[in-house]
């Protein structure tokens, strides 16, 4: 009698049906993933909107009261700030710092705003109060690019020069005359300062206030300079087309230089790759020790250019009754395109925003219309098969349903030995069916209930140009070695060996059935290594561990 029930389970058990791999797709749905949208009345959104202290923070200008709007995520006015003296043609994007402390006074969480009638106001993103207030210089027009911050300082360009000012109260240090600018933002590499203007000059400003002119070239220079492995990066613009030049950060020696389309969007830099644009097509470049242009697709921008975390780009295209366009580079080297309707049609000039609160994605779209889209990522509810065919695992299956039928032959027949002999190897085989995801399961759990860690500190003295990428540190006999400046990476694995490769370190790997671990970096094994993620212990194999865009992993030996 136990000997049929024995078999009765067996042969149970080959009737389940076959396993197969399920996914869960998302995807992108405009009638499914609208929250709501926000009608500011007039004027424009000519600057990408921010995201500080779960508050949606939008620029509008272009009308009578040019102002700062802060929403709350149900898309109810938090705070609201006009400046009626504006001269409406306020280009110059929404600059949030966090609270500090330096040599000239500590500052609370601050919302900096430069104003085309020279005005600066630091405000509360709380509720947007004033915090202090700056005056600069006026020619026709006063601020009208993008801002840098400098420890406890922010840079700010003005209509005709550049002038550094304390975050703690707004007072001036220094303001050095350079040339007549228009959107002439600031960028800060070190101990210099980079901005152009409306004649084609380059201006390099150093830590003292000293001006010198770097370089020079026929058309406008419009945007913040780029700083890439390769050299300084510089789109001018000229009556009927544009040239990139890269340059000798010092000298101002000219390298490189590629003819582009007219009316130049402004650059945007994520690690080795820049994303230019104008009214005739959108590129890739690849920055090294020379820069090459990877991919390049026919689209009409001339603003900014918003590049997401997971290398989706998305850029308004600035022409009449336009959709917006959304590009993924895939694989390092090519770039593809589609039309995204995003319900708000016509010129615009402003990226848009992505952020996440509460766990949920969330991406907010704003253009001349001075109408603001939020929509939620949509997630599929349905569960889809995948139509990929294992082989392996489907092998596997196979000899297992061969393997449960002998047993339960076995069985019936009293052949107690041959069926032990079987039903062991059946056990080995769903083993080798399970282990991969046991691991997963297992790290996912360690994940969850391990106590909170200490994030990672952001280190002033790394290249700005690493914000919003991920870094990785090496600690060799007390000293680091951070290579930073890296994308697209998903778990520690591929991050880590990327950064080997940059610094031309070695790795010692171990490939075991539940994963793989690193035993020796650059031929220092010790104890071995251990490694931790934005300040969290790994526990698990560095396959098996996610990490995210902006990532620091830290490499310690035991």
């Amino acid at each position: 009698m136990i000997q049929r029930l024995i078999a009765f389970l067996f042969l149970s058990i080959m009737l389940l049906p076959l396993v197969t791999a399920d996914t869960v797709e998302s995807s992108w749905n405009q009638e499914n993933s609208r929250a709501w949208e926000y009608d500011f009345g007039a004027g424009y959104i000519s600057t990408s909107p921010i995201f500080v202290d779960e508050k949606i923070i939008v620029r509008t200008s272009g009308h009578s009261e040019p102002s700062v709007t802060a929403l709350e995520l149900d898309g109810t006015l938090a705070w609201k700030y006009s400046n009626v003296h504006s001269k409406n043609n306020d280009m110059s994007p929404l600059l949030p710092v966090k609270s500090g402390e330096g040599a000239c006074g500590a500052w609370p969480d601050l919302l900096l705003v430069g104003w085309t009638d020279g005005v600066i106001n630091a405000l509360h993103p709380s509720n947007g109060s004033v915090y202090w207030t700056a005056q600069t210089e006026v020619a026709g027009w006063g601020i009208t690019g993008a801002a840098s911050v400098s420890q406890d300082h922010v840079i700010y360009p003005t209509r005709r020069g550049i002038g550094q000012f304390c975050l703690a109260d707004g007072s001036q240090d220094w303001w050095v005359e350079t040339g007549l600018g228009w959107r002439n933002g600031v960028s800060i590499y070190g101990d210099s300062m980079y901005s152009g203007d409306e004649l084609g000059t380059l201006w390099q400003v150093h830590a003292n206030g000293n001006a010198t002119a770097l370089a020079s070239f026929q058309g406008k220079i419009r945007h913040a300079p780029l700083l890439t492995s390769a050299g300084l990066l510089v789109h001018v613009q000229s009556p009927m087309d544009s040239t990139i030049f890269i340059l000798d950060p010092e000298s101002g020696q000219q390298r490189q230089q590629f003819l582009a389309g007219p009316s130049p969007a402004l650059p945007s830099l994520q690690g080795q790759y820049v994303v230019v644009a104008d009214s005739e097509n959108l590129r890739m470049l690849s920055c090294n020790d020379t820069c090459s242009v990877e991919s390049q697709i026919p689209f009409h921008t001339n603003g900014e250019i918003g590049w997401h975390h997971d290398g989706q780009i998305i850029a308004p295209s600035n022409t009449p009754d336009s959709n917006w366009g959304s590009f993924i580079f895939e694989d390092g080297q090519n770039l593809t395109f589609e039309f995204i309707d995003v319900g708000i049609y016509g010129y615009g000039t402003a990226a848009p925003l992505w952020f996440v609160s509460g766990g949920v994605n969330y991406t907010a779209f704003g253009n001349d219309q001075s109408v603001l889209h939020l929509y939620q990522l949509a997630q599929a509810e349905e569960t889809e098969l995948s139509k990929d065919f294992d082989w392996s695992t489907q092998g596997l299956i196979f000899a297992a349903y061969v393997f449960l039928g002998s047993s339960a032959i076995f069985v019936l027949n009293g052949n107690r030995d041959l069926f032990l002999r079987t039903s062991s190897l059946f056990t080995v085989l769903i083993l080798l069916l399970i282990v991969p995801d046991v691991s997963q399961l297992w790290s996912q759990a360690v994940d969850q209930n391990l106590p909170a860690s200490t994030t990672e500190v952001w280190n002033d003295e790394w290249p700005e140009s690493w914000l919003g990428t991920q870094i990785v540190i090496f600690e060799f006999d007390g000293e680091e070695a951070a290579v930073g400046g890296l994308v697209g990476h998903e778990n520690v694995y591929t991050l880590t060996r990327a950064a080997a490769e940059e610094r031309n370190s070695s790795l010692t790997v171990e490939e075991t059935s539940i994963g793989i671990y690193i035993s020796s970096i650059n031929g220092v094994q010790g104890d071995g290594w251990e490694y931790f993620v934005d300040g969290s212990k790994g526990r698990v194999s560095v396959d098996n561990v996610a990490v995210e865009s902006t990532s620091i992993v830290r490499w310690t030996p035991v």
